[in-house]
């Protein structure tokens, strides 16, 4: 009997040990696989939007001067049936935030907090004024995943050491530079902190990532090259400079109005139009009428001296001032109606008229959840230094898009606006995840 129990034993010691399963790690997936099925019946049960400017990305030429994104033009020209061709937008933009919240629970694998921001902004992706842009026939899709995938390197540094992350986010950077080329006014000196940061925060020496950096520059390079030709090319064309500039003519009261009123040979017709009881109409109307009724003022909208520098440049003060007050009332438009979030959470979590409230109650709940999850928050004169350089160039890039065109600068700002909520939630605490007490 004793002799049994001795090799039963040394049986049982023999065995290896049943693997351990991660239960974080089974929920996340339930979680993702939830998600992505949200994801797919949304746009089951949506249709496609095109607009004016859907047209134009079907032709399949990526050197068209008005199709500044190559992943947008190439999507659409190889994928013609509108349906289709929006469910890939839905895949892709699902497959974005899904890496980003696996991101998440890679940086904050220590503390719970993973569940909430993660959650959260899950929910918030699903919200009319960042997921119906999926099914719109236009860059602004694409554009949202793009920046999303960008926004996920950046936590994925903040819990790896390894070189190929920082090479990851160098390409997305790149990708995102070729999707929307006017974006680079931002991405750059973002990226060259988020570098110098991780780089710091690793210990990691120039010499020791001197591959990694040299083919990850290279790519940036190249991407900055094209976004720089491109938004040159569109810059430098006078169709659509003289179309900006009657739109900055309405919609910019007092400062490139009265610019253009002080400066521009006297034409009677636009200060007629301009106090008429309905000058929209009428101003618009001079794009063919114009170069009839007033040929010297037509000459004048169609120079350099409507571009944004030249107005800007003559009064700043009334320009900073009146995109102040725009910017504070900015709203955040839809690409489409339908979302599978109900309406009143849909206006509670992503209010379309409030973008820089729920930026602010998003920045306080996610540095609320750090201090209740551990997250020691260092603060240091370089990364005070870094966040102004990146706050600094975001609003540089908002400035310049309202300072292009007034008339659509809502639309124009569609993938940086809505996004801005979950970024002051998310990143505080997932870029410090590795201080988590």
């Amino acid at each position: 009997m004793l002799s049994q129990v001795v090799a039963t034993e040394g049986s049982h010691s023999l065995r290896s040990p049943a693997p351990s399963r991660n239960p974080d790690r089974i929920y996340l997936t339930v979680l993702l696989a939830m998600y992505a099925v949200a994801s797919l019946v949304a746009w089951w049960i949506s249709e496609p939007v095109t607009t004016w400017d859907s047209p134009r990305y079907v032709g399949g030429d990526i050197f068209l001067f008005l199709n500044p994104g190559i992943p947008p033009t190439v999507l659409f020209s190889l994928i013609q049936e509108a349906r289709i061709a929006t469910l890939v937008q839905v895949v892709l933009y699902a497959a974005a935030w899904s890496s980003l919240v696996i991101a998440i629970f890679t940086s904050l694998r220590a503390t719970w907090i993973k569940w909430p921001l993660s959650v959260l902004a899950l929910i918030v992706s699903l919200t009319s004024p960042l997921w119906s842009w999926t099914l719109v026939v236009g860059s602004e899709g694409l554009t949202v995943v793009a920046i999303v995938v960008w926004v996920s390197t950046f936590v994925w540094l903040a819990g790896s050491a390894r070189s190929t992350t920082l090479f990851l986010s160098f390409l997305a950077a790149s990708a995102l530079l070729i999707t929307r080329p006017q974006t680079l006014i931002f991405v750059l000196p973002i990226q060259a902190v988020l570098s110098i940061w991780w780089i710091r925060r690793e210990s990691i020496s120039i010499r020791a990532l001197r591959s990694a950096l040299v083919v990850s520059i290279a790519v940036l390079v190249a991407a900055t090259g094209w976004a720089t030709y491109r938004v040159a090319l569109l810059a430098n064309d006078d169709v659509y400079s003289f179309r900006y500039a009657l739109h900055n003519l309405v919609e910019k009261t007092p400062s490139f109005r009265q610019y253009a009123l002080n400066e521009a040979p006297p034409c009677d017709a636009i200060p007629a139009a301009l106090n008429g009881p309905q000058p929209w109409t009428d101003v618009i109307a001079f794009d063919n009428t114009l170069i009839s009724l007033c040929p010297e003022t037509f000459i004048w909208f169609k120079s350099d001296q409507v571009s944004p520098q030249a107005w800007v440049l003559y009064d700043p003060g009334a320009a900073v001032t009146n995109f102040r007050d725009v910017m504070w009332g900015i709203a955040l438009p839809v690409g489409a109606e339908d979302s599978l979030v109900p309406n009143a959470l849909d206006d509670t979590l992503l209010p379309v008229h409030n973008v820089w409230l729920a930026t602010g109650i998003a920045l306080v709940l996610g540095i609320a959840l750090g201090v209740f999850g551990r997250i020691r928050y260092r603060i240091t004169g370089l990364g005070v230094l870094g966040v102004v350089i990146s706050v600094g160039a975001v609003s540089l890039y908002l400035f310049a898009v309202w300072a292009a065109d007034g008339y659509d600068v809502i639309r124009h700002l569609v993938p940086i606006t809505p996004l801005l909520p979950v970024v002051a939630l998310v990143l505080p605490s997932a870029l410090t995840g590795k201080q988590a007490r």
